[in-house]
C-alpha cells in the first residue's frame, strides 16, 4: 500500500513537473510574438543606422597584410525563476559548444545574468585594440544587453567579434647588399580608420545574425516600437550632454607628427536602467569595475542628475618607454519613481612612442620623440573620439539626435 502511495505521489509529481515544463514552452513562445521582444532586439542588434554613417572608404587606405576572424551570435529567453540562483545558469544551453572557442568570456558572461536580474534593461559592450609593431595586433568587440518581457521572462542576446591583423611591412633604403624592412608603425588617424573598419565589420554581421533570428521565429522588423524603454526626452538630452556626438576622424596633417610603435586601450560601456529603489544594489553590482570617484558619484547622487568624467595623467615606465593612463566617465540620472538610467564607460590605454631615424653627416642616429602639448592633444582627442565611437554604436537608440549629423564638438 505504502509502495503504491509513493507511486502515485512520483506520478503526480512527474506530472505536475511536465505541465509545468509544457506551460513554459508555450510562454516562451509567446514572448518571441511578443513586440517588447522585437522591438528590443532591434534597438539593441540592429546596427544599421550606424553603417549609414560609417565611413566605408577606410578599408580602402589600410594595407592590411592579412586579417582572421572568429564570431559568436545568440539570443536566449530565460523565466525569471531561473535568474534567483544564476551560478546554476548551465552556460553550455545558452552559448552552445565552447571548446572551438577559448576565448569567450564565460564567467564574465555568467555574471552578466546576475546584473540583468536587477535591471529592466542592461546593455554591456567592450572595444579591445592593441597594436604591437614587432608582432600584430588585433581588436576584439562583444556586446551583451539583456531585457524584461512582462516582467516574467529576460530576452538576451550577445554577439562576438574576435579579430586578429597584420598590417604590411615597409620596405626601407638599401642597406649594404640587401633591402631592409620593417614594421608599420601607426599614427593616430591610422587607429581610428582600423578600428572603425572592424567595428563595420562587426555591424554587418551582427545586423546578419539578427535577420536570421527574426525569420526563424517569423518576426518582422517592420512598425516596430522605436522607443522600447519608453525614455523621455529630457534623458536623450542629458546623454547628448554627457557623451556628445561621434566625432569625425583626425586630419592627417594633424595626425602624422607622431606615430607609436605600441598602442592599446580596452573601452568598457555599460547603460542600465533600473527602478530607484534598484539603483543602489545595481551600482554595488558593477562597484569592482570603478575606482573610488566615479563610483561615488553613481553611489552617493542626490539630485536628478550626477556626472563624472576624468582623464588621468600620463605615468611613463622608463624601462618600457610606455605611457599610461585611465580614462572614466559616470552618468546617474534618476527621474522619479519611474526609472533610474546609470552609463559609464572606462579604459586603461597605454602606448609606446616609435624611435625616429635622422641621418646626420657621421651617420644614422635615434631621436626619441617626446609627449609635448602637441601630443598630449593627439593622444586626447584618439581617446575622446574612440570613447564616443564605443557607446553610440552600441547604443543607437539612446542618441537619436545624432543619426543623421556629425560634428566634432559637443553640444553646448
Amino acid at each position: 500500500m505504502i509502495f503504491r502511495l509513493l507511486l502515485f505521489s512520483s506520478i503526480l509529481n512527474f506530472s505536475f513537473l511536465f505541465q509545468i515544463i509544457c506551460s513554459k514552452k508555450i510562454n516562451f513562445e509567446k514572448v518571441y510574438k511578443d513586440g517588447m521582444y522585437a522591438s528590443f532586439l532591434k534597438s539593441e542588434f540592429n546596427y544599421t543606422s550606424f553603417l549609414r554613417r560609417a565611413d566605408h572608404t577606410a578599408e580602402k587606405y589600410v594595407p592590411f597584410q592579412d586579417t582572421s576572424n572568429d564570431t559568436f551570435f545568440k539570443v536566449g529567453i530565460l523565466h525569471k525563476s531561473q535568474l534567483v540562483n544564476y551560478t546554476k545558469i548551465r552556460m553550455e544551453d545558452q552559448l552552445g559548444t565552447l571548446k572551438n572557442k577559448p576565448w569567450m568570456p564565460i564567467n564574465e558572461i555568467r555574471e552578466e545574468f546576475a546584473n540583468c536580474a536587477l535591471l529592466k534593461f542592461g546593455s554591456l559592450s567592450m572595444h579591445d585594440f592593441k597594436y604591437d609593431k614587432g608582432m600584430y595586433g588585433w581588436m576584439n568587440i562583444m556586446k551583451f544587453s539583456c531585457a524584461f518581457v512582462n516582467d516574467q521572462f529576460l530576452v538576451f542576446a550577445m554577439a562576438f567579434t574576435r579579430t586578429r591583423f597584420r598590417l604590411k611591412q615597409v620596405i626601407l633604403k638599401r642597406q649594404n647588399t640587401h633591402w631592409a624592412t620593417s614594421g608599420r608603425s601607426l599614427i593616430t588617424r591610422d587607429v581610428q580608420k582600423i578600428t572603425e573598419i572592424f567595428t563595420i565589420r562587426f555591424a554587418h554581421f551582427v545586423n546578419e545574425k539578427l535577420e536570421d533570428e527574426f525569420h526563424k521565429h517569423s518576426v518582422s522588423m517592420k512598425n516596430l516600437e522605436a522607443n522600447p524603454l519608453h525614455l523621455k526626452n529630457e534623458t536623450f538630452e542629458e546623454l547628448a550632454v554627457a557623451y556628445g556626438r561621434l566625432r569625425k576622424h583626425i586630419k592627417l596633417s594633424d595626425s602624422r607628427g607622431h606615430t607609436f610603435s605600441t598602442l592599446a586601450f580596452g573601452i568598457k560601456s555599460r547603460i542600465m536602467l533600473t527602478s530607484p529603489t534598484n539603483a543602489p544594489q545595481a551600482v554595488e553590482a558593477i562597484s569592482d569595475e570603478l575606482s573610488d570617484a566615479p563610483l561615488k558619484v553613481l553611489d552617493t547622487c542626490h539630485k536628478d542628475i550626477c556626472t563624472y568624467d576624468y582623464m588621468k595623467n600620463a605615468t611613463f615606465n622608463p624601462k618600457t618607454e610606455t605611457y599610461t593612463y585611465a580614462k572614466e566617465n559616470a552618468l546617474i540620472h534618476t527621474v522619479h519613481p519611474r526609472y533610474s538610467l546609470i552609463a559609464y564607460q572606462k579604459s586603461k590605454p597605454y602606448f609606446t612612442f616609435e624611435t625616429m631615424k635622422r641621418k646626420t653627416a657621421t651617420g644614422l642616429i635615434d631621436v626619441k620623440q617626446n609627449l609635448d602639448a602637441k601630443a598630449k592633444n593627439l593622444w586626447s582627442s584618439l581617446l575622446d573620439q574612440q570613447f564616443t565611437l564605443a557607446i553610440h554604436v552600441h547604443n543607437q537608440e539612446l542618441f537619436p539626435f545624432d543619426r543623421f549629423h556629425m560634428t566634432l564638438d559637443r553640444p553646448s
